[in-house]
């Protein structure tokens, strides 16, 4: 898709649909996936394993993604992506060991990275500054979507067959991305001085792209929406909705999708926002509101104030995804676009991996209420670092208010 013949249609159908379908089947066995690892009968940290080693499957292959995407395209990566993504949701939903399905959530982990790192890079490399922050809300929105319908399927799934048959709806979801992207998703031409792809990778780039406080800063704040994003929304919630309250699948399903609803609502308002305001407020008033959010589910004693904190959820983490993802493309926009968004998506899925893990080893010990406090002060300090050290990268209200003055 060359970026001059890109027409809303090409868009719709190369970019956002196929998200669609992953997403949908991401989060179709996204209320059950912790039940599911718990009919192993094995312990809340090894249940937390099964989230967290899907996201060190993306972990330990988020740079070597982005180097490749540099050097032999986007195209290749997001087709071998989707397909193993695909194959791996099958045999999840065969498999009657353990350790067997710990081994095809980490190898669908490096699939899922293949596909979002050299898609991310591809927008990357898409999208001027002005425009950035809205169509990544396009972007986020046909996510949203499919993320909304997924956990109510999966929960309404699952009743009616049983805890293995969302894997297959998984599975069949992937299919349909996987065709999509092959006959839709071109090789864009890029500008090698524009994207720096013209230099090989050196740790002298790698410190440069570190060292810039606003790249850093938006790695550190996408660290900590994936940490909550499998620690709290993937694992914690549906664990303490099941054993504290007592609620069934499709009322978790139900619950995950309330959060997500309130993403989709407010996704595109914020996209604008981001921007016309800047990067930088709209992450940390997202930030604020989570913390405030994740202090309140300890407090909810049945499905309706469960319900509540879930909605306040779904308002914070609105912007989450795409400001520092906006403000990380803009902070290294003449650098390689493979080598910043794989490093991008590198500091996500620690945050992605350690989620589960920390917040399932404090469960362990402290109970099933202490993991959403411990989140909401690892927000609190995120917040104060980020205010203090981010610099705005891109405002279009600043950028008219210095035309105005000169």
């Amino acid at each position: 898709m060359e970026l001059e013949k890109r027409t809303r249609t090409s868009d719709i159908l190369s970019i956002y649909i196929p998200s669609f379908f992953i997403f949908l089947g991401m989060s179709i066995i996204s209320p059950i996936l912790p039940l599911y690892a718990e009919s192993f009968n094995v312990s809340f940290t090894l249940v937390s394993l099964a989230i967290s080693i899907y996201a060190f499957g993306r972990f330990i292959v988020d740079l070597p993604v982005g180097f490749v995407a540099d050097r032999f395209g986007r195209r290749p990566l997001m087709i071998i992506g989707t397909a193993l993504i695909t194959v791996t949701a099958f045999l999840n939903a065969t498999t009657s060991s353990f350790t067997e399905f710990l081994v095809y959530r980490l190898i669908q982990g490096a699939g899922s990275s293949m596909w979002m790192t050299s898609r991310t890079t591809l927008l990357a490399d898409m999208l001027k500054p002005e425009e950035r922050g809205r169509v990544m809300s396009y972007f986020q929105s046909f996510m949203l979507i499919g993320a909304a319908a997924g956990p109510t399927i999966g929960g309404i799934v699952a009743s009616i067959w049983d805890i293995r048959a969302p894997f297959y709806f998984y599975a069949l979801t992937g299919l349909i991305s996987l065709v999509l992207t092959f006959i839709w998703i071109k090789e864009p031409k890029r500008t090698l001085v524009e994207n720096g792809e013209g230099a090989h990778f050196s740790p002298k780039v790698l410190k440069r792209v570190l060292l810039n406080r606003s790249f850093s800063m938006a790695c550190l704040a996408t660290f900590t929406s994936f940490f909550l994003m499998t620690g709290i929304r993937g694992t914690m919630i549906p664990l303490y909705a099941n054993n504290i309250l007592g609620l069934n699948e499709v009322e978790i399903g139900t619950v995950i999708s309330y959060a997500t609803l309130m993403n989709l609502i407010l996704t595109i308002p914020i996209g604008y926002g981001i921007d016309y305001f800047g990067r930088k407020p709209i992450i940390v008033l997202s930030l604020s509101i989570t913390a405030v959010a994740s202090s309140l589910f300890p407090s909810a004693v049945n499905y309706l104030t469960i319900s509540l904190s879930a909605l306040l959820l779904g308002i914070g983490t609105s912007g989450a995804q795409q400001a520092p993802l906006a403000m990380a493309t803009d902070a290294s926009i003449h650098e390689p676009h493979g080598l910043s968004m794989g490093l991008y998506r590198f500091f996500g899925d620690i945050g992605f991996t350690i989620g589960p893990l920390i917040l399932g080893f404090i469960a362990d010990g402290y109970g099933l209420q202490m993991p959403f406090y411990f989140m909401a002060a690892l927000i609190v300090v995120n917040v104060v670092l980020f205010f203090t050290l981010a610099r705005e990268t891109y405002s279009a209200r600043m950028s008219k208010a210095k035309k105005i003055r000169n």
